[in-house]
């Protein structure tokens, strides 16, 4: 006898931050698949960045769990107090007018260093249109949702980015880069990537096939527009039953062995996310609106039973900017989430609970940020916020530091 249940989530995300943290941040600045990183005449260029923050705040940060969302299952490390937020390596060659590569290697606090970039790119000339890369790198997505937590101005990343992700979406693959020299009615057009990811990352899996990746950038008048599109097919993609112990880990646990303490997902993953910045007619203000869409369809399953199963994670933010001059910026980041699911199949409830469906509650978030530049290239924030996760409140400070000069070396040939 099949058992149909459905569970919907609804989680809408404001939070007030007030932040004190410090961060220091070399030279070395989040980019995109054949944007940056890569000298744009033949030379090499080097840079380096590195993070450290201090954060207090009533419970862990981020928070333990995202009721409603099927993710990976692992517990966040609790990043309050004094730690490394981030650091990185980078350096970027370009041999001749068509060939360059760059590397970056990262870490945070205590975990091990990893690559976070390695790719190698190729032109048919130097003011050519067209670029084809390959090697590992930050899947396009756009500027706004690439680097968001990427030495962001605000403390945490956005909650749907990690509901949909986990971190940093970054994979080995191949992508083909258009950035037209257009005029007239097609001049809105400011760049394609068209390209294929080996998609072993959540919400991919380590059997998943290639996934493609389509993405779009736009620019109409003041506003900037970014849009993209992936479909994964992720097989045997294990999570963790949540408990309070989980640990955390960038390792999602294997299906082909036992189910102990584990659910798993065969099925489909369609993504879908764009964001614009508007550049408004007020002095010194920006706009910006970003959102990710990630539906899911197929077989859920745990050790508690096997169903059928379709969901959907939806959200985003909004974020104003204001700087009044070169010295002050004041911000304000308003978040929301909001999931659907249903189940349907023996076992169904337990399983829900299992992939941490249940209880279906609500989260909200909104941030304030306030930051000054003392030097060149250096930006001191300060944060107060508020959140609502798992129907507790709770409230966090801290201080952060970016320091995102120019290469520290560089030299043409």
């Amino acid at each position: 006898m099949r058992t149909p249940q459905k569970i919907s989530t609804q989680v809408r995300h404001r939070c007030a931050v007030a932040c004190l943290a410090l961060l220091v941040a070399g030279s070395v600045h989040a980019h995109e698949t054949g944007d940056g990183g890569i000298p744009d005449t033949p030379g090499l260029q080097i840079g380096a960045s590195a993070a450290l923050a201090y954060l207090r705040a009533d419970n862990p940060l981020p928070a333990v769990r995202l009721p409603g969302v099927l993710g990976m299952g692992d517990t966040p490390t609790d990043q309050r107090k004094g730690r490394l937020e981030h650091g990185t390596l980078e350096a970027g060659i370009r041999l001749s007018p068509m060939l360059g590569a760059t590397v970056a290697a990262a870490w945070h606090d205590k975990e091990p260093v990893h690559t976070e970039a390695a790719w190698i790119e190729a032109r048919p000339g130097a003011d050519s249109e067209w670029t084809i890369g390959a090697g590992r790198n930050r899947v396009p997505m756009g500027t706004v949702l690439s680097n968001a937590g990427h030495f962001d101005r605000y403390a945490q990343a956005p909650l749907i980015h990690r509901a949909t992700f986990n971190g940093d979406w970054i994979e080995d693959g191949v992508s083909v880069s258009w950035r037209p020299h257009l005029d007239g009615v097609w001049s809105w057009l400011q760049g394609v990537d068209v390209g294929t990811w080996r998609a072993t990352r959540f919400p991919g899996s380590s059997d998943a096939p290639w996934a493609p990746v389509v993405h779009l950038r736009a620019s109409l008048g003041d506003v900037g527009l970014d849009g993209f599109a992936s479909r994964l097919q992720p097989r045997g993609r294990g999570a963790y039953v949540q408990r309070a112990n989980s640990g955390h880990t960038h390792t999602a646990p294997q299906c082909n062995t036992s189910l102990r303490d584990i659910t798993c997902f065969d099925g489909t993953v369609d993504l879908l996310g764009g964001s614009a910045v508007w550049a408004t007619p007020l002095p010194g203000v920006q706009l910006t609106a970003a959102g990710l869409l990630r539906r899911e369809s197929g077989d859920l399953y745990s050790q508690n039973g096997n169903t059928r199963y379709r969901g959907r994670t939806v959200g985003g933010w909004v974020e104003a900017l204001w700087q009044p001059n070169a010295t002050w910026d004041l911000g304000l980041r308003l978040e929301r989430l909001q999931g659907r699911h249903a189940l349907e199949g023996p076992g169904a409830t337990l399983v829900a609970t299992d992939s941490n469906l249940l209880p279906n509650q609500a989260s909200q978030r909104a941030a304030a940020m306030l930051g000054w530049r003392p030097a060149a290239d250096w930006l001191l924030t300060l944060e107060g916020g508020r959140e609502r996760i798992a129907q507790v409140n709770g409230k966090f400070l801290a201080v952060r530091l970016l320091w995102t000069p120019s290469p520290l070396f560089a030299k043409n040939w």
